[in-house]
């Protein structure tokens, strides 16, 4: 194989996962690294809005350790892994007035309990927004991202929470769900 095109890399890029960079570096490279393994050279063309990106450089130059002290450096500032962990709190429901009165009041519980009872737990609650795909057969979703150490005192938290909610909005018929370092967070 002679030439390997990438067609729109700026949708992978540029997605709402953390890992989008990590992703697409891994994939043009791979992508790039196909073009070119015989007697002939190989060319690669990637198709994109922001060509002066850096990851671009990384990967024209198959520069995997520019690209790791980079996307490091970012996520360290913004407490990602491996610096924490990420736990999504879902909520579905039929109906959507409910659900973002659910997840609202949810916040705020969470966050009362952590400055009352869990101080101690670092940290950061992230306010409820809609999920990529708001509705999926007849149910909305919403979600709070939760940055933290998943330990024995933040799942046990967690779960009180999730008690202590269930008892007060039983009647709400909002399920709730916990995903602790999901493959995607979107």
């Amino acid at each position: 194989m002679t030439l390997v095109g990438v067609l729109s890399a700026d949708q992978y890029l540029y997605s709402s996962d953390f890992r989008s960079y990590e992703k697409t570096f891994s994939l043009l490279t791979q992508v790039i690294g196909r073009a070119g393994r015989s007697k002939f050279p190989g060319k690669a063309i990637i198709q994109t809005f922001t060509p002066d990106n850096e990851i671009f450089d990384f990967v024209k130059q198959q520069d995997y350790e520019a690209f790791f002290n980079q996307e490091i450096k970012m996520r360290d500032a913004m407490l990602y892994p491996p610096f924490s962990d990420i736990c999504i709190v879902g909520f579905v429901s039929e109906n959507e007035r409910k659900i973002k009165e659910v997840s609202k009041n949810f916040f705020s519980h969470i966050r009362q309990e952590v400055s009352k009872n869990y101080r101690n737990i670092p940290i950061r609650i992230l306010k409820p927004i809609e999920a990529m795909v708001k509705k999926i057969s007849g149910k909305y979703r919403y979600k709070i991202v939760i940055k933290c150490r998943n330990n024995k005192k933040f799942r046990e938290m967690l779960s009180n929470i999730i008690n202590d909610f269930y008892r007060e909005y039983s009647t709400y018929k909002v399920k709730i769900f916990v995903d602790i370092n999901p493959d995607t967070i979107l």
